[in-house]
């Protein structure tokens, strides 16, 4: 939140005429103040380091483009929550794929903004998320719902997997042959196969590296040492 009636800005954006544009359109704000800008994300972070140690509050929220020439804004992201967990991170990108929203989740910015929505709704976004909020261009949050209901099914499919296609499972993220795993369960080949089909079938995917991949993520497949 912001300490005074202002809210603290700052601008990292490496093309100068946008950068310059987002200026102008904050400006006609009269609770927000621009602080500082850089042009790159390592510039950004500095930037962000000096006006922390200026007065140990430094900015409320930094707005960041997501692809800047050398480091990512996501990892902009990173370095300003680990210096002040307190500072909320606007994301402006015209990217609005599945990993790049994964990569804000991970990271922990607080708001996903659209660059061609910038202008209508930046102002409010900023109060937004200085209020401890988030923002999601509606895109955006389409496709997060989506992520997230793929999630459930995906966690659903894993549910149905019975005790021995999960062991069979294992085996194979093992690199063991289905000849391999008959022959050390006891059991003939054509069974494993069959197994393995089901397991297929079970988890929607469409070969075994992608069933293995989906195991270790949903934690199915034991992970070395455990």
């Amino acid at each position: 939140m912001a300490s005074g009636p202002n809210v603290r800005v700052m601008l990292v954006e490496d093309h100068g005429i946008v950068r310059e544009g987002l200026r102008l359109i904050l400006q006609r704000a009269p609770d927000i103040e621009v602080l500082g800008e850089a042009g790159d994300g390592l510039g950004g972070v500095r930037l962000f380091e000096n006006l922390l140690a200026r007065d140990g509050a430094g900015v409320d929220v930094v707005v960041t483009d997501l692809g800047l020439p050398d480091i990512s804004g996501l990892e902009v992201t990173r370095r300003i929550k680990a210096l002040r967990p307190a500072t909320r991170v606007l994301l402006l990108t015209m990217h609005a794929d599945d990993e790049h929203i994964r990569g804000m989740m991970e990271t922990g910015a607080d708001g996903y903004l659209l660059k061609q929505s910038a202008a209508q709704e930046l102002s409010a976004a900023i109060h937004t998320v200085a209020r401890g909020e988030t923002v999601l261009s509606p895109v955006v949050a389409r496709r997060l719902m989506t992520q997230l209901q793929r999630g459930r099914e995906r966690e659903r499919r894993t549910d149905l997997l019975t005790d021995r296609e999960r062991q069979v499972l294992a085996l194979l993220a093992e690199g063991s042959t289905s000849k391999e795993i008959a022959q050390g369960l006891g059991l003939s080949t054509k069974t494993i196969e069959n197994h393995r089909a089901r397991i297929l079938e079970k988890l929607g995917v469409a070969n075994t590296a992608a069933a293995i991949s989906l195991g270790y993520h949903q934690n199915l497949i034991p992970r070395s040492g455990e």
